[in-house]
């Protein structure tokens, strides 16, 4: 895949699914800002790990839900590592909830929606006037099957994700002629991130929900990130791409 050289923004690349997308837009050559918050340390060490294989990257402190700190940020890549072209929209507050819409501190979802929904808005806001520039930009969105179909106790997450549909969707209209592609990854259960914190007895009904009766590798959705982050994916945009082992189908 064309992608050598490229200079890709993970955010939420600490850990989980997003240090596996840092690593692998690096295997396929480009040069990666590790985008974090709370766990620098994690953000540091996957950097290495770039830096091991060759790659130039750097790890990044930003709040995306605060536009300044993702404008300083931006600054700081593009001053360390050059102009980002490939933006990957993985942040997610963190913490996994179980609450009704009843129950649900207004707190916690305004906080979900300022670091899932309102951080890719940052981010798209600050990193496309120069992909609209140079004529050539990508841009991912980390969605979930939760957004498609609904979350009993998440709501505030399953907001924000059908919400990274929609801003996926609205971006794509408005780089299509501007060399800039957007799509939105919909993921099923992964063995990483949030799915570990489940307890065990929900795991278990869940997976057996799964036709494939298991949850995905993460490398299984990095491989098809890398495809959409390259130029040979250049006429796919605006689309919403279900990586779940087909959680929507019926089964029994």
């Amino acid at each position: 895949m064309t992608i050598d050289g490229k200079v890709a923004l993970v955010t939420g690349g600490s850990g989980g699914l997003g240090s596996v997308h840092c690593l692998t837009l690096a295997r396929a050559g480009c040069h990666v800002a590790v985008a974090g918050y709370t766990h620098m340390d994690k953000a540091e060490a996957v950097a290495k790990q770039i830096q091991n294989l060759g790659r130039n990257a750097v790890a990044v402190k930003m709040d995306v839900a605060e536009l300044d700190d993702v404008q300083a940020g931006i600054k700081q890549i593009e001053e360390t590592l050059g102009p980002v072209e490939i933006l990957v929209n993985n942040a997610a507050s963190g913490i996994v909830r179980a609450a009704t819409i009843i129950n649900t501190e207004k707190k916690d979802w305004d906080r979900d929606l300022a670091v899932n929904l309102t951080g890719a808005f940052n981010t798209i806001k600050c990193c496309m006037p120069g992909m609209v520039e140079r004529g050539w930009g990508r841009i991912i969105n980390i969605s979930s099957i939760t957004g498609t179909q609904g979350g009993l106790g998440q709501c505030s997450y399953a907001t924000t994700k059908a919400g990274l549909i929609g801003l996926a969707r609205t971006t794509a209209l408005e780089g299509a002629r501007k060399g800039i592609t957007c799509n939105a990854l919909v993921l099923g259960i992964f063995d990483a991130g949030g799915f570990l914190e489940v307890a065990p007895e929900f795991k278990e009904r869940i997976i057996k929900r799964m036709p494939m009766r298991r949850m995905g590798d993460p490398q299984e959705v990095s491989n098809i990130l890398a495809f959409l982050a390259s130029e040979e994916s250049r006429f796919i945009t605006g689309e919403t791409i279900e990586v779940s082992g087909g959680a929507n189908l019926f089964t029994f």
